[in-house]
């Protein structure tokens, strides 16, 4: 069962889309000299998987966070051996959603059916992120 937003949750949410909108807009303004300025001070942002995020993703995160490094979803990084510290807030980018994967094949996929669709992900910086305690080392 889905919980209902308050009108409170819906309201912050709003404000979110609108900076990331701001931020996005900002990022789309932006001279190709002045991309490689700020991703060449920087370096390639890496996902906690080790994989390079695209120039957009790296340059909004930059915008969000300077120091930015190495990124990961909340459940990516407990994948990963790390847990996010209490308190921290996430940093917004693009991802990609494929729209619906159903299970019945069908004859000749159209243009729409193979659409997809970016939606806001938030992702945590490893600084934002402690190893987890291992249950081991405790019982020790």
């Amino acid at each position: 069962m889905r919980k209902q937003s308050t009108e409170e949750q819906k309201t912050k949410a709003a404000e979110r889309r609108e900076r990331f909108r701001a931020l996005v807009k900002q990022v789309a303004e932006m001279s190709d000299e002045q991309k490689a300025h700020m991703t060449n001070r920087i370096g390639a942002v890496l996902t906690c998987k080790g994989h390079p995020l695209s120039l957009h993703n790296t340059l909004l995160l930059i915008m969000q966070c300077p120091g930015v490094s190495m990124v990961g979803g909340f459940h990516q990084w407990i994948k990963a051996g790390r847990a996010v510290k209490k308190g921290e807030h996430g940093h917004m980018i693009w991802f990609p959603r494929g729209k619906g994967k159903e299970n019945t094949p069908t004859p000749e996929p159209s243009a729409k059916d193979s659409e997809i669709k970016f939606l806001i992900g938030t992702v945590f910086d490893i600084s934002q992120t402690q190893e987890i305690e291992v249950q081991e080392k405790q019982a020790a």
